[in-house]
């Protein structure tokens, strides 16, 4: 009887059985692979260290988040159009077996990071110079400067009326 009411005959209908589970296979393989990829297939420049770009008439700059690093364990390279950054860190071994004189307490030191690799390859526009490229790595932060040809600068042309 309620199917003869025009407004309840949408709400009312029953949704399709064969696709009421369709979406399931596809959520379990996925949860699965989330649950038993290794860490070292995840990507290799964590979310949280943010890049920010900036171009002008004159230049690209690059600002890298490398927190941790110092500027001895930062390599930048350019190859082409292509600049990679690539930054390993490993803590210094702790000694084996502490000095016999000394006998400190026991307690026990688990380090949660003793290394650290990343690295990103970032495509730049074909007309910079990469004979001139600086790098300053300041305060966890590098700055890379990628200057423009200058015939890549362009001028202004004058409308005329």
């Amino acid at each position: 009887m309620l199917a003869l009411i025009p407004w309840m005959r949408r709400s009312m209908a029953l949704p399709r059985t064969e696709n009421l589970l369709g979406w399931m296979p596809e959520e379990f393989a996925t949860l699965m692979n989330r649950f038993f990829t290794p860490v070292a297939e995840i990507a290799e420049w964590p979310n949280w260290w943010g890049m920010t770009t900036e171009e002008n008439e004159k230049e690209v700059i690059l600002r890298i988040e490398l927190p941790g690093f110092e500027p001895s364990e930062v390599r930048v390279e350019m190859l082409g159009e292509r600049l990679t950054v690539e930054a390993e860190h490993r803590e210094p071994e702790p000694p084996t077996t502490p000095p016999p004189e000394k006998t400190p307490e026991k307690t026990e030191e688990r380090p949660e990071r003793a290394y650290a690799h990343v690295r990103r390859v970032i495509t730049l526009p074909p007309e910079v110079e990469p004979e001139k490229v600086e790098a300053i790595y300041r305060n966890g932060v590098l700055e890379v400067h990628v200057p423009r040809r200058p015939e890549a600068v362009g001028r202004r042309i004058e409308v005329k009326t």
